[in-house]
C-alpha cells in the first residue's frame, strides 16, 4: 500500500512534537514543577529545534530520540533534560498518531463537503430530467436524475457523519499517561490537552497508550465515503459501456489510443472507481493491524499504523475531490434518458392503480386485470404507451366478466413517464416538489456538517495560537 515518503511525514511529525513539547512544558510550568526562567528557556530552544530540518531517520521512536538529543543540545545547561520530565516514548508516539489522524480526519471531511456541494447542485438542475432505473440489471421504474443523485448525497452525508463520530474518538489525549501508568509527579494532564487543541482525555492511562480502536473507526469512515463514491462510479461505468450516449465527459476521463482511433473509453472514470476500491482494501487492511497489535503500548506499531492510515485518508480525500471535478464535466444527455424512461414497461405497475381510481374497481379485481393485460402485451412486444382499451377490455372480461371501455387517451395519460413521476409525491419520492424539497434538507445537513469542521478546525488553531502566546509571554523582557 502507498504511504507519504518517510521524510515528508517525518517533518509533519517534527512540527508536531515541538507543539506536542511546547504543551508539556507549558504544563510543567502551570503544575509548579518548573519555574518561568525555565520555561522560557526551554520554549526558545524547542523553536530553534522545530525550525532545523527533521534528521531521516527510519522511525517516529527515531525521531523522538532524535529531537531529544538536539533539544538538550540547545538547552541551557540549568534546564537540560526538564522537557523529558514526567512523559514516555509511548505517550508522546500516541499523541502524534492521534494529531496525524485528526487532521487528515478534517481534510477527508472538507473533501467530502465538495462532493456533496456538486452532487446537490447536479440533482437540483436534474430534478425533472427523467431516467430509468434498473433493479438487479433489469429495468424496473422511472425516476429522474436528481432523484437518482438523492441516493449517492445520503450515504455519503452518512459516511461524514462516522468522519465526525472518528473525529470525536481519535481527538482525546493521551499525554500524561507516560509510559502507561503516569507519574508520580503533581501533573495536569487536562492542561496539556487542551494547549493541543484536544476535546478531552484518554482518561485510563493504560488505554491512552495501547488503544488502536480509534484507527479503526478512522479507517472505517474513510471507507465508507470511499464506499459510497465507489458504487455511483461503478454504475457511471456501467452506464457508459451499454449505453454511452447517456452521459458524455470531458477529454481528461477519456482514453485515447492511435491504433483505436474511434476509441474514447472512460479510463479516467475507471482508475478513480480503481482508487476508491484501493481505499476500502487498504481500510481493511488497517482496520486489521490495528486490532491484530498486542495488548499493551503499540510503540513498534505506531510507524506502520500512521503510514497505512495517511494512504487510506488521503486516498479517501483524494476520490472525493476527483469526483468532484468529475461532476463538474458531466453532461448529460437529458432527451435521451427521458426517450428510454418509458420503454421496457416500467410504468405498467401503476395500470392496477388507474383501474382503482379511474374505474372504481376493488383492489384483487385491479390488480388481476392489469397483470393479465401486462403478461400478455409483453410477449406480443407490445409497451406500454401500445396498451389498448380492447387489450383492457379483454382482461375485464376474463377476470370480472364485462368490459371497462376505458378511453385510450386516459390510459396513455396515466402511464406515461412524466405522470407517473408527478403523481408520486410521498416525502423523499421522485417527484420535481418532493426531489427538490429533499435536496434543501440535505443542503441544510451539509451546512451543519460544515460548520462543525470550521469549529473543530478553529479551536486547535485557537489552542496553538495560546501556546503561541504564552510563549511570547514568558520571552517577554
Amino acid at each position: 500500500m502507498d504511504a507519504r515518503p518517510v521524510d515528508q511525514g517525518h517533518a509533519q511529525a517534527w512540527r508536531s512534537l515541538g507543539h506536542v513539547m511546547a504543551a508539556h512544558v507549558v504544563m510543567l510550568r502551570d503544575a509548579g514543577i518548573l519555574d518561568d526562567p525555565v520555561l522560557a528557556a526551554l520554549l526558545s530552544a524547542l523553536d530553534g529545534v522545530v525550525r532545523g530540518a527533521p534528521p531521516l531517520v527510519p522511525t517516529l521512536d527515531d525521531l523522538i530520540a532524535a529531537f531529544d538529543e538536539r533539544l538538550d543540545a540547545v538547552t541551557p545547561a540549568g534546564a537540560v533534560g526538564a522537557a523529558a520530565v514526567a512523559r514516555a516514548r509511548a505517550d508522546v508516539l500516541a499523541a502524534l498518531l492521534r494529531l496525524a489522524l485528526r487532521e487528515r480526519l478534517l481534510d477527508v471531511a472538507a473533501a467530502a463537503e465538495g462532493t456533496r456541494a456538486a452532487l446537490l447542485d447536479l440533482a437540483a438542475a436534474h430534478a425533472v430530467t427523467l431516467m430509468l432505473a434498473y433493479s438487479g440489471g433489469q429495468a424496473a421504474q422511472p425516476t429522474t436524475f436528481g432523484h437518482f443523485l438523492g441516493g449517492v448525497v445520503a450515504p455519503l452525508g452518512r459516511a461524514v457523519g462516522r468522519v465526525s463520530a472518528a473525529y470525536a474518538e481519535v481527538n482525546r489525549s493521551p499525554l500524561g499517561a507516560v509510559a502507561l501508568a503516569s507519574t508520580s509527579l503533581g501533573i495536569d494532564r487536562e492542561r496539556v490537552a487542551a494547549l493541543l487543541g484536544f476535546d478531552g482525555l484518554v482518561v485510563n492511562t493504560y488505554d491512552a497508550v495501547a488503544a488502536t480502536d480509534h484507527v479503526a473507526s478512522a479507517a472505517d469512515a474513510a471507507a465508507g465515503i470511499a464506499s459510497s463514491l465507489g458504487r455511483f462510479l461503478a454504475e457511471l461505468l456501467a452506464w457508459l459501456r451499454t449505453e454511452p450516449t447517456s452521459f458524455r465527459l470531458g477529454d481528461i476521463w477519456l482514453g485515447h489510443d492511435p491504433a483505436l482511433p474511434q476509441l474514447r473509453a472512460p479510463v479516467g472514470v475507471e482508475r478513480l472507481l480503481l482508487a476508491a476500491r484501493r481505499v476500502e482494501a487498504d481500510a481493511a487492511a488497517l482496520v486489521s493491524l490495528s486490532r491484530d497489535a498486542g495488548y499493551g503500548p503499540v510503540d513498534a506499531a505506531t510507524d506502520l499504523l500512521e503510514q497505512t492510515a495517511w494512504a487510506v485518508l488521503d486516498g479517501a480525500a483524494d476520490v472525493a475531490a476527483r469526483t468532484t471535478e468529475l461532476l463538474g464535466d458531466l453532461e448529460v444527455n437529458r432527451a435521451y434518458l427521458a426517450n428510454r424512461a418509458g420503454r421496457a414497461h416500467t410504468t405498467s405497475g401503476d395500470l392496477a392503480d388507474f383501474l382503482m381510481t379511474e374505474e372504481g374497481l376493488e383492489p384483487a379485481a385491479a390488480r388481476n386485470i392489469a397483470a393479465l393485460t401486462i403478461s400478455r402485451a409483453i410477449p406480443a412486444g407490445v409497451e406500454v404507451s401500445g396498451i389498448t382499451p380492447e387489450m383492457i377490455d379483454a382482461a375485464a372480461l376474463a377476470v370480472i366478466g364485462r368490459e371497462l371501455g376505458v378511453e385510450v387517451e386516459q390510459i396513455s395519460r396515466h402511464l406515461a413517464p412524466r405522470r407517473f413521476i408527478e403523481r408520486r409525491t410521498a416525502t423523499g419520492s421522485p417527484s420535481p416538489a418532493a426531489t427538490r424539497a429533499y435536496l434543501d434538507q440535505e443542503r441544510l445537513r451539509l451546512g451543519a456538517d460544515t460548520r462543525w469542521r470550521e469549529e473543530a478546525s478553529a479551536r486547535i488553531s485557537a489552542a496553538f495560537a495560546e501556546l503561541d502566546r504564552i510563549g511570547a509571554e514568558v520571552s517577554a523582557p
